[in-house]
């Protein structure tokens, strides 16, 4: 059987490009320990703000499974809940309240689009593909995986955004709806142990998909901002599990097939030239650079704001004892990057808010 890869490539910058993501979130290594310092801060950012946001009730009532009673007992977790549900509604549910927090960006801003909005992606389904490895008795991926995870989103993030030559084709609030929609959905996929193929697969479908959404200036003005990120995330899941679910090459078979097709009009829809590119392949250009400069523009005084607020945020939403649990858990980097991600989730699982106490 010939590569999945290369069954969907062809001479066409357009597809290239797609292919040259899914290449980079499935086998691109992360070893800059300041990128991934970096994931963990943005990930302390996301929560903090997110546990924030969850003692607002007008938003906890906005969690929860997309029918009533529909969880899924051993599936991915919500942060700062007792939910079980599929990955795609647990991201859902974990993305809006990160996004409802006021002091969502706070860390990483990457022209309008946020660090935080494939967090909720990418911890939902590495929680379920590590209490289902737990179930067949397999290693669950680590905190430090989902940290890689978080790299390579921001870099895709970055390099759509920031590409001068792709601005003439999409900008503003659809560049960046696109590129959270494919860099969740490449590093989602890739999390999910899709091939190359698939995660092109997925990369394609995803956008095409996405490019229906209303953009987030419009859903500002009817309120829905983080009901549109949120469902955008879903939706990347969503096409992450069904592409990787895909076991034959029936969607990527010859130069006509669907999958061709799609990775062409999303191609298209990233900003890729259909013609053959004159400069180096884009896989070429990803790395960790963008996030790395990033860090870069951020002081000692950042990080310890950006830790006291998440330990108050932590003190003001969990229970006394369990609260201490979970800061001893951030507390010490190495000791996080080496935890299984379904074991820091099960450490966040509470039933609800912790209710104020009446003075005496």
């Amino acid at each position: 059987m010939s590569s999945p890869a290369l069954e969907i490539e062809d001479s066409s910058q357009t597809v290239s490009f797609i292919v040259a993501l899914a290449d980079y979130a499935a086998t691109c290594k992360i070893d800059s320990s300041s990128a991934l310092e970096t994931a963990r801060h943005c990930l302390i950012d996301a929560l903090g703000g997110g546990f924030e946001a969850l003692r607002d009730p007008e938003c906890a009532a906005l969690i929860g499974p997309l029918v009533p009673g529909a969880v899924m007992p051993g599936g991915a977790r919500v942060p700062g809940t007792s939910l079980e549900l599929d990955p795609a509604q647990a991201a859902f549910c974990t993305t809006l309240f990160v996004c409802r927090s006021r002091s969502r960006g706070d860390w990483l801003t990457l022209r309008g689009g946020r660090a935080g909005d494939s967090l909720g992606a990418i911890l939902a389904v590495a929680d379920y593909q590590g209490r289902k490895a737990i179930m067949e008795g397999k290693p669950p991926p680590k905190v430090r995986d989902a940290l890689a995870a978080i790299v390579r989103s921001l870099e895709i993030q970055g390099v759509l955004a920031c590409d001068d030559a792709r601005q003439s084709v999409a900008s503003g609030a659809a560049t960046m709806r696109l590129a959270r929609v494919a860099a969740t959905t490449a590093v989602v996929a890739a999390q999910l142990g899709g091939a190359v193929g698939q995660i092109a697969s997925a990369i394609s479908h995803a956008c095409l998909d996405g490019g229906s959404w209303v953009d987030e200036y419009e859903a500002s003005e009817i309120g829905h901002v983080e009901w549109t990120t949120a469902n955008a995330i879903s939706g990347a899941v969503r096409h992450a599990c069904q592409a990787t679910a895909t076991t034959g090459t029936s969607r990527a078979s010859g130069p006509t097939s669907p999958a061709l097709a799609a990775a062409h009009l999303a191609g298209k829809l990233l900003g890729a030239e259909p013609a053959v590119p004159r400069k180096p392949p884009p896989r070429k250009r990803f790395g960790t650079g963008i996030v790395d400069r990033l860090t870069a523009a951020r002081t000692p005084e950042d990080v310890a704001q950006l830790t006291a607020r998440f330990r108050t945020a932590v003190d003001q939403y969990f229970p006394i004892r369990q609260a201490e649990r979970i800061k001893l858990l951030f507390a010490v980097p190495e000791r996080l990057e080496e935890l299984p991600v379904n074991e820091l989730l099960a450490a966040l699982v509470t039933n609800g808010a912790r209710q104020p106490q009446a003075p005496a």
